[in-house]
């Protein structure tokens, strides 16, 4: 899986996914995490509109990673899944943890309603 990354504030960053989000991923999606944290980013949007394959353990990275973040008052989401990502995230319901959504600039404007009203997220 290739990731790149795009900062969008002190406290809101994009990772771009590419490929397959496996077992292989692993490290390198849990090391991004961990610096994201590090570096202070509270809210991360994940960008999975070139994620060609998703498969349970990545599930489970994901769930855990929202945990991590709200623990710090920050939140993940997931951006613009297709095809068989797609539905893989409806049939298991992920949105229930995490949300999907269909762009950067939707999940941007919830962020940022969490930061002015942080009780209410």
């Amino acid at each position: 899986m290739v990731i790149s990354e795009r900062s969008l504030s002190h406290d809101t960053l994009v990772e771009t996914f590419m490929g397959r989000f496996d077992q292989h991923a692993r490290q390198d999606f849990k090391w991004r995490i961990d610096h994201a944290i590090l570096q202070g980013y509270r809210f991360v949007m994940l960008n999975m509109v070139a994620v060609s394959f998703i498969d349970s353990a990545a599930l489970g990275w994901l769930v855990l990673a929202q945990r991590r973040f709200q623990r710090i008052g920050g939140k993940l989401a997931i951006i613009s899944p297709i095809g068989f990502v797609r539905d893989v995230l409806e049939i298991t319901e992920i949105g229930e943890w995490i949300p999907i959504f269909s762009s950067e600039d939707e999940a941007l404007k919830i962020f940022e309603s969490n930061k002015e009203h942080p009780a209410e997220s």
